[in-house]
């Protein structure tokens, strides 16, 4: 008889990069990749279908030897094209159909994060994904596709520098410290935003000196950070309304969350209390990748999912 598979991976495949856990049951610790982006859409292409191979077959060279493939992808948003997505992860990956499990990544993230049954959870990184549950194993994506345009103070700090400059805003110390960040002068601002090919990573990157400005009391930066705040506690309030009345727990994290650090956690926190003294305000307690591996040992029926 065939002994049963003994590994479980886990994928969150972003618009960034894509991270892997995979984990050898009864076997010692557990092997992690970090590679290019894989996000999809509509369906997926040959180079996000390539990242999601050569992570598989780094983690299970033996597809007879793997129990189950869980993968939280960026752009598996709408149901009628949930079969053909799926269909092609598996055959791509050279896996069973059966041994797949192809979900928004943001379940992943809300499984990863979440230590509690009802538990909502606003993650800005490089993108926005929320998500929420009124128990384990319910995980529901909220706007997967971010057409409510969550709050990106990175992306908001560029038309109000560009205000600045032509006298629409009163300047602050902002403004210095963005065009700083840029690299470029008052004259240049524009056609570097729109023409230098490197902008749009550097706009991604001005996180940092908001929130520096912020902590300084620069009134341009308290009022980007106070925007950003009440969108995320308004998202949150959504879900929170639909798990209906209850304690349950609130989860933020991600790369620009995490740039503002414990005042930012604090603010939301504060925040968040005068609209729902149920919440309990919690930064995630793992990866989206580890979320997606609790979700692949779940789905092979595997004890102590997590």
């Amino acid at each position: 008889m065939r002994p049963m598979p003994l590994r479980v991976i886990g994928i969150d495949a972003g618009a960034t990069k894509t991270a892997a856990v995979a984990e050898t049951l009864e076997g010692p610790g557990m092997d992690r990749i970090r590679t290019g982006p894989s996000a999809i859409v509509g369906m997926p292409d040959a180079r996000a279908l390539a990242v999601l191979r050569d992570i598989v077959d780094q983690l299970a060279p033996r597809r007879e030897d793997l129990a189950h493939v869980a993968i939280g992808l960026s752009g598996v948003d709408f149901p009628e094209e949930h079969p053909e997505q799926h269909r092609r992860v598996a055959e791509a990956i050279g896996v069973p159909r059966d041994r797949l499990l192809l979900v928004n990544d943001s379940l992943v993230a809300l499984a990863g994060a979440a230590t509690t049954d009802r538990a909502t959870l606003v993650q800005h990184g490089t993108e926005v994904t929320m998500a929420w549950r009124a128990r384990v194993g319910e995980e529901c994506v909220f706007d997967s596709v971010g057409i409510a345009d969550c709050f990106d103070l990175r992306l908001k700090t560029v038309p109000l520098v560009a205000r600045m400059l032509d006298g629409r805003t009163p300047a602050t110390p902002l403004k210095d410290q963005v065009l700083a960040h840029c690299g470029v002068d008052a004259k240049a601002f524009a056609r570097w935003v729109i023409r230098d090919p490197g902008a749009k990573d550097q706009i991604l990157k001005i996180g940092p000196v908001v929130f520096a400005a912020w902590r300084d009391g620069d009134t341009a930066a308290v009022q980007l950070v106070d925007a950003a705040v009440d969108d995320y506690v308004t998202a949150t309030v959504a879900m929170a309304d639909r798990l209906g009345p209850g304690a349950f727990q609130a989860c933020f994290g991600g790369g620009t969350i995490d740039q503002g650090g414990a005042a930012l956690l604090a603010t939301i926190g504060e925040r968040l209390s005068r609209r729902r003294s149920d919440a309990t305000l919690a930064s995630p307690a793992r990866s989206p990748e580890d979320g997606a591996l609790i979700l692949a040992r779940r789905a092979a029926n595997l004890a102590a999912v997590g």
